[in-house]
């Protein structure tokens, strides 16, 4: 539907130049429905891409760590030398260099982890040549956090799967922007602490959560995230699932409601999962503590998630793929690029006899001014 929106209005308008410009003949006229075709596809595909692309968080470990000789980056031109054509009043010459590199080589400080990747640390020179604190603090076993992005058709239907109304609005300055910030090259602070909520050193909470999900990462393909939630009812829960639409594919989001004293007064899990259980089976658990800590919350995340999480793929929910509509704001401006290119060939094809086959019918054309 969107695609014949995007075709149809625009050509309306290379239409009427065809109908009312002695200018424009039949050949011009196919060209302007082609580049409409192709202007509305790109539209499409544009929005669908804009409208479908996320990113999850993909966890490992560190593996190893290398500097790797590389080809030099640093060329410069050399050994210019003039270069002739023609003859006589027709001759041309021009000038042509090689290209030279600076060194031999250059050297990159690599980082890999245990799902394959290679992450290269910044030099603290142009060619590498000296080992960077960063490279050199890295160590072996240590987590990793990458981003990855995917087609997420969630993210293009909210509506179709969340319908809590309101409740967005209501708990508006509440709501936390998604915990998918990566830093440092591959750490990710994971705990989340809502109006006030506080535990001690948030610090050691995270490093913990990087640690499972290193651990968890690569077989369960998870991401782990914990969100506190002081001193709020547990309809919260639903307008922080639909402002963050449900979590990434791969996440399992622990949100747990609490008072001042760490005391858990209502749980739910945010999780695309096969196995329902794990949403029971945590919450019961969580509910279970009469305080919150460090050790017992992460213990019975880890277990739970270990034990019941599978993930739910994506290909799932392709089903929503014709639920997908253009915002007002795609539309309009997709409209105004294919009026615009309308008009524009239109005048165009009015002024210039692209295919030399217009005879008569051709406005003259203006003589240059020198």
């Amino acid at each position: 539907m969107a695609f014949l929106l995007l075709f149809t209005i625009p050509l309306l308008f290379a239409v009427g130049g065809f109908i009312l410009l002695k200018g424009v003949t039949w050949k011009e006229f196919l060209v302007q429905v082609l580049a409409q075709l192709i202007i509305a596809g790109a539209s499409v595909a544009i929005i669908y891409f804009s409208d479908t692309h996320d990113t999850e968080i993909w966890n490992a470990i560190v593996t190893g760590k290398k500097q790797v000789w590389v080809p030099c980056s640093h060329s410069y031109p050399c050994h210019g030398h003039e270069v002739c054509s023609g003859s006589g009043e027709h001759e041309t010459c021009s000038e042509i260099c090689d290209t030279c590199y600076e060194h031999l080589n250059d050297w990159d400080w690599d980082v890999y982890n245990s799902i394959g990747e290679t992450i290269t640390i910044n030099r603290i020179d142009s060619r590498g040549s000296y080992e960077p604190p960063r490279w050199t603090a890295v160590i072996i076993g240590e987590p990793t956090s990458t981003s990855h992005w995917y087609v997420n058709y969630i993210k293009a239907a909210p509506g179709t799967l969340f319908k809590h109304q309101g409740l967005v609005e209501q708990y508006k300055q509440y709501l936390p922007p998604y915990p998918g910030n990566v830093y440092d090259y591959y750490r990710l602070d994971r705990l989340v602490l809502v109006n006030g909520a506080s535990v001690d050193s948030p610090k050691d909470w995270n490093k913990d959560l990087s640690d499972i999900n290193a651990k968890l990462g690569h077989y369960k393909q998870a991401n782990l995230i914990i969100a506190l939630v002081k001193d709020l009812p547990s309809d919260y829960f639903y307008a922080l699932e639909e402002a963050w639409i449900g979590g990434k594919k791969n996440d399992s989001v622990l949100v747990i409601g609490v008072d001042s004293q760490l005391a858990p007064k209502w749980t739910n899990v945010m999780a695309w999962t096969l196995n329902e259980m794990l949403k029971v089976k945590l919450r019961d658990d969580i509910m279970d503590l009469t305080t919150l800590t460090r050790e017992t919350v992460l213990a019975a995340f880890e277990q739970d998630v270990s034990k019941y999480y599978e993930r739910k793929p994506m290909a799932d929910f392709e089903y929503l793929k014709a639920s997908i509509t253009p915002s007002t704001n795609e539309l309009i401006i997709s409209f105004i690029i294919g009026i615009v290119i309308a008009l524009g060939l239109t005048y165009y094809f009015n002024r210039v006899d692209v295919f030399n086959d217009e005879g008569k019918n051709r406005l003259p054309k203006r003589r240059k001014r020198y």
